[in-house]
């Protein structure tokens, strides 16, 4: 692999930049586009909501229908990680979910504002987690696992099977949060949307 100084690398950017039409083109739009909620945000002025995700929606189409073939392979190639990831978890992997779900269930207890559904569905999932941490370093321990070896690791089904699970509780927890996440913004939203009824007095 060659190694270019940051003048060679700017160059090439330069040089790409230059042979895609395309690209030019969203460049001129999109410095435009930030010159434009800059001067909102030094003014002081209220940028509107809609403005800013139709600008967003557009850029997105314009590059979905330019690169239609790349983009659906792309969505190809994360549905097949994804189910790499599940049935074929990675220890780099599993120590991430596994420092993930200790972090937000100590976050749970430190702050006061997560809702007591938050709370209860981090402490059961960091729970499990850690009870199959548990069982996994007693699988390794006494079959001798090399972790740094994939197919040590994939090879033993006891392994396989802990890690698997470690995953897909991991997934449950990351969909159970997101769902009581969207439940909650409705309720605030229909909170808003609702009417003050004027209070009436009776004598």
């Amino acid at each position: 692999m060659n190694d270019f100084s940051l003048v060679e690398k700017l160059k090439i950017l330069m040089n790409v930049i230059l042979s895609s039409p395309l690209f030019l083109i969203l460049l001129i739009v999109i410095a435009i586009s930030l010159i434009f909620f800059i001067i909102k945000i030094v003014t002081n002025k209220k940028i509107n909501k809609w403005i800013f995700i139709s600008i967003w929606l557009v850029f997105g189409l314009i590059i979905i229908i330019n690169y239609n073939k790349l983009f659906i392979n792309l969505i190809d190639n994360l549905f097949d990680s994804l189910f790499m990831a599940l049935y074929f978890p990675d220890i780099s992997i599993y120590l991430l979910l596994l420092l993930t779900s200790n972090f937000f269930f100590i976050y749970s207890f430190i702050d006061k504002k997560i809702s007591k559904s938050y709370k209860i569905v981090n402490v059961i999932n960091a729970f499990i987690i850690d009870l199959i941490l548990i069982i996994v370093f007693d699988t390794v321990n006494k079959n001798n696992i090399n972790i740094h070896d994939k197919l040590e690791i994939f090879s033993n089904s006891n392994l396989l099977v802990l890690l698997q699970l470690s995953t897909a509780i991991f997934t449950s927890w990351l969909l159970l949060n997101l769902l009581i996440s969207a439940h909650h913004k409705l309720k605030k939203y229909d909170k808003k949307e609702q009417p003050e009824v004027p209070e009436i007095i009776f004598d």
